[in-house]
Formats: structure tokens, C-alpha cells, sequence
């Protein structure tokens, strides 16, 4: 186990996966600012009306976009592991936690996974098309089961009810197999979507699909 600064954020991150985040309030400027100088990882959490969820990602800053006069900054970061918390220090500007990381089952190389990976891809390309995004065919196919399971689980009209749900699982098929199920329900509304907007003629609201 570990402490980590934590970040509540109304907003739910995945191994691998990259959040640009503005920051601009002291505390959160503390947490960065320690945290590059430091070069620690800090906790995403969601977090949403008086909740704070109990598994979140631990995120490293990947660079700095810009600094403002003001102390503000524009950063990226990137997930790296899922984590439980076991208990939480508020004795800081920030709270702080003392976190246990959480392993992940990998897949086996069998041809039910290698089928699995096959219909991941052929949703998140089908999905690309409809959302009008480009996706770099040679390297998703070089991904691991679980790789697919958090890229598939990240995509932003899942929802953040549902992206939760799929970070606390700890059975990658499983969690590949909820997304992958999750996913084509989100290229149907596209596809609905964009028949609509066919048909009308007029813009269609794509953040109604999110939960």
C-alpha cells in the first residue's frame, strides 16, 4: 500500500488512458506542483454530489501545455493503476489517501479471448466511423485483452455510471465483454443519431447518450 494525493474529479480514468485537466484552484495547484517535483502519481476519483467513489486510477502528469501568469496550468496526464482506498488523510490542503493497488487478471492467449479481441476491435472501428473518429488499426490490434478492456471502457459516451462500474472490475474478459456489450448500444444511438440528423437536417445533441 501506498499514499497518494488525491483529485476527486467528476470524471472516471483508465490505465493507459490520457486526461488533460486545467488547473486553477490552490489546493489542486499544491497537489501538481508537488507531484511534479516530486514525480509522484496522484489519485483520480469520481466524484459526484457528497460521494466520492472508493476505486479510482492513480494518474502521472505526462506534460505541461502551458503556465499561466496567474499559477494556473494546462496539463496532461495519464492513467496508470486502479486502486482501492483504504482510508483518507485530510490533514493537508488536498486529501490524501492510503491506497492498495489492484491487480489485474490478465487473459490467456485461447481462442474464446482471441475471438473477444477480434469483436472489440470490429466494435471500437464500427464505433470510429459513426462517431467520425480516426483510430490507428495497427496499433489497436497489438493490444493486450486488458488494454482493450480499459480503452473500450474509456471511450466518453459510455457514460460515467457505467465507465465505474467497468473500472471496478477486476476479470479483464469481463470487464471487455461489458464494454464491448456497452459500446455497440452507444454505435446504435449514433447510428440512430445520424439518421435523424439525415433527416432533419439539423444538429443532434450527443451529449444526451451519456448517463
Amino acid at each position: 500500500m501506498m499514499q497518494l494525493p488525491l483529485f476527486p474529479l467528476n470524471a472516471v480514468l483508465f490505465p493507459n488512458t490520457p486526461l488533460p485537466l486545467h488547473i486553477f484552484e490552490e489546493r489542486y495547484r499544491l497537489l501538481v506542483a508537488r507531484c511534479i517535483e516530486e514525480k509522484l502519481s496522484f489519485g483520480v476519483v469520481y466524484h459526484r454530489g457528497e460521494k466520492m467513489e472508493q476505486i479510482g486510477c492513480s494518474a502521472q502528469v505526462d506534460r505541461i501545455l502551458k503556465r499561466y501568469d496567474d499559477g494556473r496550468l494546462d496539463i496532461v496526464t495519464v492513467g496508470k493503476r486502479r486502486f482501492a482506498i483504504e482510508s483518507v488523510d485530510s490533514s493537508r490542503p488536498y486529501l490524501q489517501a492510503l491506497v492498495r493497488f489492484l491487480d489485474e487478471s490478465e487473459a490467456g492467449e485461447n481462442s474464446a479471448d482471441t475471438k473477444l479481441a477480434t469483436a472489440a476491435m470490429d466494435a471500437v472501428l464500427r464505433y470510429a466511423y459513426y462517431a467520425e473518429k480516426e483510430i490507428d488499426r495497427d496499433a489497436l490490434r497489438e493490444l493486450t485483452i486488458t488494454e482493450l478492456s480499459f480503452l473500450v471502457a474509456g471511450i466518453d459516451e459510455m457514460g460515467l455510471e457505467t465507465q465505474q462500474h467497468l473500472l471496478e472490475m477486476d476479470d479483464a474478459v469481463s470487464r471487455l465483454e461489458e464494454s464491448v456489450e456497452a459500446l455497440e448500444q452507444v454505435t446504435q444511438q449514433l447510428v440512430s443519431l445520424m439518421s435523424l440528423k439525415k433527416a432533419t437536417g439539423n444538429d443532434v445533441d450527443m451529449g444526451s447518450m451519456k448517463n
